[in-house]
């Protein structure tokens, strides 16, 4: 459990004290929101990639993500915007080969997740994309956009290991 998540949890219970009932799922969000935007102000920055790669591991996480990356744009930390994507993208691109052997079989079950997992690791990469398009960084922009192509195609990185972007 990320630092975020166990502060989250510490920010319900209060709220639920406070009630004397458990906040909504509005509620719950709202006091969600409210304390990543406190974090953001905090410079935070770590804590809140964390929670991220911890809680968005698999899919989700594109408004989080783009709010954080805007905020690291603006201190022009693209070191962050790279780790913030880059897990997301392994990890998302991972799944994806798993599953992809028995989806190109016609196995129902995994053409499903192997469609999911595509479509959360193509968001991921365009969050990196756009981080170095903010950032006017050309070559960053290529190398992503190239890998994003690569994985399209469904071409496996013929290392062992994921190119480095």
């Amino acid at each position: 459990m990320s630092k975020f998540e166990r502060a989250l949890d510490n920010a319900f219970e209060r709220r639920k004290k406070e009630l004397g009932r458990a906040p909504t799922l509005d509620e719950a969000e709202t006091l969600r929101q409210q304390l990543f935007q406190e974090w953001l102000v905090s410079e935070r920055f770590d804590d809140l990639i964390n929670y991220i790669h911890w809680y968005y591991t698999d899919e989700g996480g594109f408004g989080d993500c783009s709010i954080l990356s805007e905020a690291l744009r603006k201190k022009s930390d693209l070191q962050r915007i790279e780790r913030l994507f880059k897990k997301l993208i392994s990890v998302r691109t991972a799944q994806f080969w798993r599953t992809w052997p028995k989806a190109k079989e016609g196995h129902i079950g995994a053409m499903r997740d192997s469609s999911k997992f595509m479509a959360t690791a193509i968001e991921a990469y365009a969050g990196l994309w756009h981080g170095y398009w903010s950032l006017d960084d050309e070559a960053g922009k290529d190398r992503v956009r190239s890998e994003m192509l690569q994985f399209q195609e469904r071409i496996k990185p013929t290392s062992g290991k994921r190119r480095r972007i």
